[in-house]
């Protein structure tokens, strides 16, 4: 692979950007830098975009409330379930 400062088609690919950005100073200015986050995010190294990726999804649990609530849901069925037996033995020893 050819670095593009090395490449013969510099010239040609420098049009193309020249061509874009004129395209895009007519954009909305939201439209203009989805673009350019997109465009930044295609060229960062595949390792970095994994873990942009994995910090997208991962992002919500860095709060406490998920947590709090997480718990609670998890030790609301742990009781219900603990009383479930327990009304059960007691119903059968009567």
């Amino acid at each position: 692979m050819v670095l593009l400062k090395d490449s013969s088609t510099k010239e040609e690919i420098r049009e193309q950007y020249e061509q874009i950005w004129s395209e895009l100073l007519n954009k909305d200015e939201e439209k203009a830098e989805h673009v350019l986050k997109k465009l930044e995010y295609e060229l960062l190294p595949t390792r970095q975009k994994i873990l942009r990726r994995w910090g997208k999804i991962l992002s919500p649990l860095k709060k406490r409330f998920i947590w709090i609530i997480l718990f609670s849901v998890i030790g609301f069925f742990l009781l219900a379930y603990v009383l479930f037996i327990y009304a059960s033995l007691w119903v059968e020893d009567y």
